[in-house]
């Protein structure tokens, strides 16, 4: 009997402690962005977002300040960018607008069950995606000439937590609860939102940055501007 229960702690204590997978984005390296040269002549650029009030929104568009920011080309980058302000203090206005969409997986029943079985939550894992459209408008200010893109990225990742692994205990009841959490469990998991952002953040606001300098400068009037 004692040592029933003493299995039963030790069981009870993994499931509480150790089941838990850190966020891994499986594709992360494909998503790679060099850094690219400045320009010799860089211009000056303001930068606003009506998605900055959005909690969540607003950590993808400081990934992307902070990325232009260091990028070096840029003579001066004023964010938040307000007209009423700032007019005539820049040369280019842009405004970003990121639509995040995230989604479970229907394979994730299978980790949760019979996965349970080998603790599979905990060392595999949960699979989810993201998919972040990123919209930008470019708007050259004195010539009031603008040009919008749509910077579309797909991430995978997995993660695992114990909001969800704690299902595992089915080892003591027969597999009843990892069966029922496996059917939940192929949905999003919001909680982890905070913890994706973080680890795609420099990825992504390179990517966007990389595509918003190159689409700046590829643009004739920016070679006008720099002459000025």
């Amino acid at each position: 009997m004692k040592l029933k229960f003493t299995l039963l702690f030790l069981l009870i204590t993994f499931c509480f402690v150790g089941c838990a997978h850190k966020m891994d984005v499986t594709n992360i390296r494909s998503h790679f962005s060099p850094p690219i040269a400045p320009p010799k002549t860089p211009i000056k650029i303001g930068i606003k977002s009506s998605d900055d009030a959005v909690m969540e929104k607003s950590k993808y568009i400081s990934a992307i300040v902070d990325a232009i920011k260091r990028s070096g080309s840029f003579e001066k980058t004023i964010y938040p960018y307000k007209h009423s302000v700032h007019n005539g203090d820049v040369d280019v206005v842009v405004d970003l607008s990121v639509m995040p969409k995230y989604s479970g997986s229907g394979s994730n029943f299978l980790v949760n069950w019979p996965g349970f079985l080998i603790f599979a939550p905990a060392f595999w894992g949960y699979g989810y995606n993201a998919d972040i459209a990123t919209m930008v408008n470019i708007t050259f200010a004195e010539q009031n000439i603008s040009q919008q893109i749509a910077v579309p990225l797909q991430y995978k990742f997995r993660h695992a937590a114990i909001n969800r692994t704690w299902t595992e205990i089915g080892w003591l009841e027969f597999g009843i609860i990892p069966f029922i959490g496996g059917i939940a469990f192929t949905q999003y998991d919001p909680k982890i939102t905070p913890d994706f952002i973080s680890s795609i953040s420099t990825s992504y606001g390179a990517s966007i940055s990389n595509k918003i300098i190159e689409t700046i400068y590829s643009n004739p009037v920016a070679e006008l501007v720099s002459k000025k």
